[in-house]
């Protein structure tokens, strides 16, 4: 019966078995769009104005990456990663600090929270942190070169074997 009503529907309207599987295929690709695909470089202003409306920016906020970049039309994003935003903010997905609709950073897949966070400002200045990995580093030398002569350990006598002569039993006979 099941069947029946399936043939029924595919040999009445194909276009919709179409659309069906169109989903289902776009849900096994992640959601993928054609139209997420960045457009060409906007040259005129015509079209980054159509490239900021596309992308829900304003005319001001819209500046693209340069052309030798290659990332079309797509907006140069601030360099904020998502532990550096306010953890207070009722954002529409908190997990991932972002608000729906919100246009992606060409490296997103960077800036997550579990990841490099571009932002954070270090505690201690590169320099410093070179001279302490350096000093760790030289020191462990040192020592391993200087307790190479030195070597300590449990004291322990040389095997015995039958042919090197008079062994001595701990045992009465």
């Amino acid at each position: 019966m099941a069947l029946a009503l399936v043939k029924k529907a595919i040999i009445s309207n194909p276009s919709s078995l179409r659309k069906t599987v169109g989903i289902f295929c776009n849900a096994a690709r992640n959601h993928w769009n054609y139209q997420y695909k960045p457009g060409p470089y906007p040259r005129t202003q015509a079209e980054r104005e159509a490239a900021a409306k596309k992308y829900g920016l304003t005319i001001d906020e819209y500046q693209p990456y340069p052309e030798e970049m290659c990332y079309g039309d797509y907006p140069k994003m601030p360099d904020i990663g998502a532990d550096s935003k306010d953890p207070s903010y009722p954002y529409d997905s908190p997990e991932l600090k972002r608000n729906f609709n919100e246009t992606f950073h060409a490296q997103a897949e960077i800036f997550g929270e579990d990841r490099y966070d571009i932002s954070m400002r270090p505690r201690l200045p590169v320099l410093t942190q070179l001279t302490w990995f350096l000093c760790t580093i030289t020191g462990s030398f040192l020592l391993y070169f200087y307790f190479e002569n030195h070597k300590f350990g449990r004291p322990v006598t040389a095997k015995q074997y039958p042919q090197d002569g008079p062994h001595y039993l701990f045992s009465p006979k």
